[in-house]
């Protein structure tokens, strides 16, 4: 607590009643969330196993299950807090309760790969318009879902059109996924509140569990999140958040923004505090990512700061093409590199869009620079990892339909059709029709040798069933593999598997390191790897460059960054420019990309770029030109460009399909409250009119208060 500033003792000090921390940008948040919980069991004396602390990412919760064990000096009682991730939490909820709903405990979960598979199922049995993306349709599905518009809340979806045809395919998937006794990501969070509204009494006993819920990244929360949290505190009242409505950059994927923004009227007598000093970066980055944010009109108000060094610029690179760009981005690392003590590790390079990165591997691979690209193929995706999971999963759960049509799949597909007609026709599992294959013999036309090694291959997987009641996880996966490279169904050798094989060891390992010795089964590990599997498991701390997409960083902090690809239609996105909310999602990401720098932004984008396969004239983001010229340094001879366009540039584009607001201010009504830029002075807000509305007190984020006269200052509009 020594090492505590003043604001953040305050914040961990006060325990009671709702609360918000706005913590921008590298303000230390890990920090204050693990020391709060550590006060509140040390010194408040609140037993940990009346505390509930979420997030989104495993990484997250690992962090501050380290910090809490250290602080507390591996207590006894540490393990007694439920901390983890939304969907890790709640899918253990999920299980102990399963009986209220009527599905297994042993249920498994479906991850997109699955989903997509059993909707292209359903299409072609319903033989529906092949023009149908089931990509698209498992985002509406996951969207209705996140909405609350799903099958359990048919009284939401009185008012609600849809689709017919989605809907359609939405009640067959739904039915598919409860025979197979599975859910997806998502129904974990809508089959936990169907819980909780349905039965009162399931919902008092979590109440009376969690008296106490802290949220990280609360501005992440999609709909069905929030109502969650909303029923457990809404007894006790005593709920902690700390987000960032700045960096909230997952609406596409049904984060809500109100969720934050709303906050003080969702819950009455809401106290608010605000986490502004950023540790992390220069104070050039931090002045020129709060000149950007500024832009946004639905935001919390934060001034943040730093006492950090000044240090550089925002570099500005125009290049040709996207091969200059690539090049001066891989030449860049090199020269900063020799004039520094930074290694490879150091250096990150972002984009938009994953296509990029393609061309930036070449110019890397050219000046032979070491680099890991995240978010590549992932883990679980590894066509022998999801063939060996297909058995653990049927092994757990017989009924999984996805996993055994997998396993299937180097059978006779005739046979394997006929049995999926017979199960449909019959309303009889596949898994059922194979254990009983003998029964039906002369309906799937088959001969003995056929019969037998359908027999066979159920004969292992119910003694390794059986076994799985008294094995734990790490035994059952080697006799699989043992199984699998001995009949050799996919030409795989034992090293093959060795990383999944060793992912389940340390799962097991770890499990039994565990004062109250964890839970080493089979179910366990599968519901660990799928809700709370490592980002880029196959990535060990290098010294590589790394490569990722925007949202893939955030959370990460680099020395150097570069930016690729500021360029309109791109960074912002094409698909962003119909509406204003979607631009300042776009400029929330932009913002997070700035943030993940200590020492140096670089900034780049092309005049020329081949987008699927045709070459497009680029103009500069809306980004650049918004850009404070104090912040900045505009590296080559496009210079005289940008410095020419900027006042144009900057309303142009910050309001969609609106040049009204381009107009001398002598012209304009102007009034108190008004967002502005001025040339000289940056942007600021109207404070005051005087003199007859001939002076404005103008209120610069840089500048602090001036007295402006309207007819001699020509004033850009921003709100």
């Amino acid at each position: 607590m020594n090492s505590l500033n003043s604001s953040q003792r305050k914040i961990i000090e006060t325990i009671n009643g709702p609360i918000l921390v706005l913590a921008g940008a590298g303000s230390g948040k890990t920090r204050v969330i693990t020391h709060r919980i550590v006060h509140m069991i040390q010194n408040i004396g609140i037993s940990p196993s009346n505390i509930l602390a979420l997030t989104f990412t495993k990484k997250a919760a690992k962090e501050m299950k380290n910090r809490i064990s250290d602080m507390m000096m591996n207590q006894t009682d540490f393990d007694q807090i439920t901390l983890g991730t939304f969907h890790s939490i709640f899918s253990n909820i999920l299980r102990e309760e399963s009986h209220w709903l009527g599905f297994k405990s042993n249920y498994t979960i479906y991850d997109h790969k699955d989903s997509e598979n059993v909707i292209k199922q359903i299409l072609q049995d319903l033989n529906l318009d092949r023009s149908l993306n089931y990509k698209e349709i498992k985002r509406k599905i996951s969207e209705y879902k996140n909405n609350l518009y799903g099958l359990f809340y048919k009284k939401k979806l009185i008012n609600h059109k849809v689709e017919e045809s989605i809907t359609k395919i939405y009640k067959f998937y739904t039915k598919r996924c409860f025979q197979a006794n599975a859910l997806d990501f998502d129904d974990i969070l809508l089959h936990t509140n169907y819980l909780f509204f349905y039965f009162p009494n399931v919902l008092k006993k979590y109440q009376k569990k969690f008296k106490y819920i802290l949220i990280d990244e609360y501005q992440d929360t999609n709909l069905s999140q929030n109502t969650v949290i909303k029923n457990l505190v809404s007894q006790h009242k005593n709920l902690f958040v700390v987000g960032d409505d700045a960096q909230s950059i997952y609406g596409f994927r049904g984060a809500h923004l109100s969720n934050i923004l709303n906050f003080h009227l969702d819950y009455k007598n809401a106290k608010i505090f605000r986490l502004e000093q950023n540790y992390r970066s220069t104070n050039y980055i931090v002045q020129a990512s709060n000149n950007i944010i500024s832009f946004n009109k639905n935001q919390i108000l934060k001034k943040i700061w730093t006492n950090n060094e000044e240090g550089e610029k925002i570099k500005i690179y125009c290049a040709s093409s996207e091969e200059e760009e690539a090049q001066y981005i891989a030449c860049s690392i090199l020269s900063i590199k020799r004039k520094t003590n930074l290694q490879f590790e150091n250096f990150a390079i972002l984009y938009r869009a994953k296509i990029q990165s393609h061309i930036i591997e070449y110019s890397l691979k050219k000046k032979n620079i070491p680099y890991h690209i995240y978010g590549s193929i992932s883990f679980e995706n590894r066509k022998e990892i999801r063939d060996f999971l297909a058995y653990l999963r049927v092994i757990v759960n017989p009924n999984d339909e996805e996993s055994l049509l997998r396993i299937l799949k180097k059978r006779n597909q005739k046979t394997v059709k006929n049995i999926l007609s017979l199960s449909k026709e019959k309303g009889i599992t596949v898994y059922n029709i194979i254990q009983n294959i003998e029964n039906y013999k002369s309906l799937l036309r088959i001969n003995n040798k056929t019969k037998n090694k359908f027999i066979s291959l159920i004969f292992t997987i119910e003694k390794l069933r059986i076994n799985a009641e008294q094995d734990n996880a790490y035994v059952i996966a080697k006799n699989v593999i043992n199984f699998l490279t001995k009949k050799n169904y996919y030409n795989y050798k034992n090293e093959d598997f060795q990383s999944i094989l060793d992912y389940v060891f340390q799962y097991v390992k770890k499990q039994k390191e565990l004062k109250n010795h964890g839970d080493t089964s089979l179910f366990g590990f599968l519901r660990c790897f799928y809700l709370e599997i490592d980002e880029d498991i196959n990535h060990h701390k290098e010294n590589k460059v790394s490569l990722m997409t925007i949202h893939l960083s955030k959370g990460l902090e680099f020395s150097i960054v570069f930016i690729a690809g500021l360029e309109e239609n791109l960074f912002p996105s094409k698909s962003s420019l119909s509406t204003s909310f979607k631009i300042e999602e776009e400029r929330r990401l932009f913002y997070v990309a700035l943030t993940r720098a200590q020492k140096k932004v670089v900034l780049t984008y092309a005049k020329h770029r081949f987008i699927w396969g045709k070459k497009k004239e680029n103009t500069p983001s809306r980004f650049i030109h918004e850009m404070n010229r104090n912040f900045i340094d505009i590296e080559n001879h496009h210079k005289h460009i940008l410095e020419k366009k900027k006042i144009h540039s900057l309303n142009h584009f910050h309001h969609v399909n609106d040049n009204k607001n381009y107009e001398n201010s002598k012209y304009l009504k102007m009034k108190k409250g008004i967002k502005v830029f001025h040339k000289n002075f940056g942007l600021g807000i109207i404070v005051e009119l005087q003199n007859q509305n001939q002076i404005a007190l103008i209120k610069f984020q840089q500048s602090g208060e001036k007295r402006i006269f309207l007819k001699l200052d020509k004033l850009v509009i921003c709100s």
